[in-house]
């Protein structure tokens, strides 16, 4: 009788464990492949978002997204360009950062193919920084042209006078500024006057002005200086 009930006991035990251990693979779901080597992919969530109207995210709400750092997996993430992180959910209610200082990971949104990398990159304001860029080339082009998304807050702003009323604080969406690496240096901003782009490549600066002229090519559209930066792949 007694051996009956430790048996039982026994098996009643290890259907608890299973149970729980399924329950935490469950939980983890597909971003188990992220927390591998030592949960490399993975840092710490860095809470900065401030209280405001608008959001600080491009896309509001969590989406499909793959990474190339892992094979055949999907996961739900959305891009904070206020801080400028990925979001990857962990969890029923856990988030954490995408490791940026990993090199060469592109991370694909699935509803619109829209394609994120990290660079290392000159910021005219605080120097050197590493972030997240849209791709706008191809990967193995010796240019290549990046799209920087960015949202901007604005602080609140009490009423001047009593006819005016209070500014809430706010997160505005800007417009992209694009980036330039050549021969995968460090990305710099490239300029918007053509003359200067084209001094960018003294050796075929005159070519680049009469292809900029012929094509009738705009700094502010984006699809132009994708058209440019091809061009300028052929020389």
């Amino acid at each position: 009788m007694k051996k009956s009930i430790l048996l039982l006991i026994t098996i009643l035990s290890l259907l608890i464990t299973s149970s729980y251990n399924l329950a935490q693979a469950q939980d983890n779901g597909s971003n188990q492949a992220l927390m591998e080597g030592g949960g490399s992919f993975l840092v710490t969530l860095n809470q900065k978002n401030k209280k405001a109207i608008g959001s600080p995210y491009i896309y509001k709400d969590f989406a499909p997204a793959k990474i190339s750092a892992t094979q055949n997996e999907i996961y739900n993430v959305r891009y904070n360009a206020f801080t400028d992180e990925i979001e990857i959910k962990v969890g029923e209610d856990k988030v954490q950062n995408f490791n940026k200082n990993l090199s060469n990971v592109v991370i694909t949104f699935l509803n619109d193919n829209v394609k994120f990398t990290t660079l290392n990159y000159i910021n005219s304001d605080d120097g050197l920084e590493r972030g997240y860029f849209v791709s706008l080339t191809e990967s193995n082009d010796k240019v290549k042209l990046f799209s920087k998304k960015q949202i901007k807050y604005f602080e609140a702003k009490p009423a001047k006078t009593s006819y005016d009323n209070d500014k809430p604080a706010e997160f505005k969406n800007v417009n992209d500024t694009h980036f330039i690496s050549i021969n995968d240096a460090y990305a710099r901003e490239l300029p918007t006057n053509k003359k200067s782009i084209a001094k960018m490549f003294p050796k075929n600066s005159k070519d680049i002005l009469n292809f900029i002229k012929k094509n009738k090519i705009k700094t502010s559209r984006e699809a132009d200086m994708v058209n440019l930066i091809n061009y300028i792949n052929t020389l």
